[in-house]
């Protein structure tokens, strides 16, 4: 019985013995699959950002020549306007009685100058009395345009097509001449977006510079962008200096004062050495660890990161380019680890 137990016990060890083999040699040869990245640089553009205000390059304030009581205000805020169309009237009793006057007085003085041509052809007045009708005659046609130069500009006319921003006045009001009355908007010229630049951002750009514009009247699009005007001197308030964004293709809904929030990009294009962010460990304050992969081996590497561009992160110390790194797995290995590349 007891050379059966030891038999027994034999033909066991010798079975779990095969059996450990095996898996020894599955644990040790399993692997773990992750991606790597080659380390590479590139060049990118980092957007200056800014708020500004959607406008119209030809915006103008609208008034009369003459002061005078306002008789009607034929428009209304908001609404869009053609070229020549009379937007508000000054009451025209002073000033048609000055026309009146003018025209009476150029008459008189038209008379005058005949009869003294007449009576100086038959050598009946002096050449000095002939003069003296003249230049009356010519004075009376001054005042005759100037009269009419007035009841001319006693009228707002619309100087193009437009839209009315705003009305500062309202019928039977007094307006002192060359007071603003109407705030006025060409739809005919171009729209733009002006935004406060610092000294140190406007250095960056020239004039052709893109941009993109977002507003949040149009949540979903974004409006390409130009620089066409660039500031020379600063606002002598704030210290900024104000920057134009043509706007490429404009929307019909634009009005003017629009809240634009713009990413202006410069010319000029820096690089640097970038990895993804899945890639880093422990990052805090700049810094982070990274696992590099070296003919099979893995080492942890401590570097230094700078922006975020897009989805990558620059690295501003701790790798060369060309050096590859783990992205996809990296959280789940150690410097041991047993790894698989599944894209080299």
């Amino acid at each position: 019985m007891k050379k059966l137990n030891i038999i027994v016990w034999s033909v066991i060890l010798l079975l779990s013995g095969c059996k450990s083999t095996p898996e020894k040699e599955l644990t040790e040869n399993k692997a773990l699959q992750v991606k790597l990245w080659k380390v590479e640089v590139r060049e990118y553009k980092i957007p200056v950002r800014a708020v500004g205000m959607l406008s119209t390059t030809t915006e103008m304030k609208l008034g009369f020549k003459t002061g005078g009581i306002v008789r009607r205000v034929n428009t209304k805020e908001g609404a869009s306007v053609k070229r020549g169309e009379v937007l508000a009237v000054l009451d025209l009793s002073e000033i048609d009685a000055q026309v009146n006057q003018a025209r009476i007085g150029l008459d008189k003085a038209e008379r005058d100058l005949n009869r003294a041509r007449n009576l100086y052809t038959d050598s009946v007045a002096t050449l000095e009395q002939f003069q003296n009708a003249s230049s009356a005659y010519e004075l009376a046609q001054s005042q005759k345009r100037i009269a009419d130069f007035n009841l001319e500009h006693s009228r707002i006319k619309a100087p193009a097509n437009g839209r009315i921003q705003k009305i500062l006045v309202e019928p039977n009001e007094l307006i002192a001449p060359g007071h603003p009355a109407i705030l006025f908007a060409s739809t005919d010229s171009d729209w733009v977006v002006r935004v406060a630049l610092t000294d140190k951002d406007i250095v960056k750009f020239s004039l052709g510079d893109s941009a993109r514009v977002e507003m949040d009247a149009f949540p979903d699009i974004s409006f390409q962008a130009k620089i066409t005007e660039l500031g020379a001197i600063a606002d002598p308030v704030t210290g900024t200096y104000e920057a134009e964004l043509g706007i490429l293709r404009a929307n019909p809904q634009f009005r003017s004062g629009f809240i634009s929030r713009a990413h202006i990009f410069p010319t000029q294009s820096s690089s640097a050495a970038m990895v993804p962010l899945e890639a880093l460990l422990e990052a805090s304050d700049k810094r982070a660890i990274v696992y590099v992969y070296k003919e099979g081996e893995l080492s942890r590497k401590r570097i230094r990161t700078g922006r975020l561009v897009d989805d990558l992160i620059m690295v501003t110390e701790g790798l060369e380019p060309g050096e590859l790194v783990v992205t996809e797995g990296a959280k789940y290995i150690r410097e041991d680890s047993q790894i698989s590349p599944v894209n080299l």
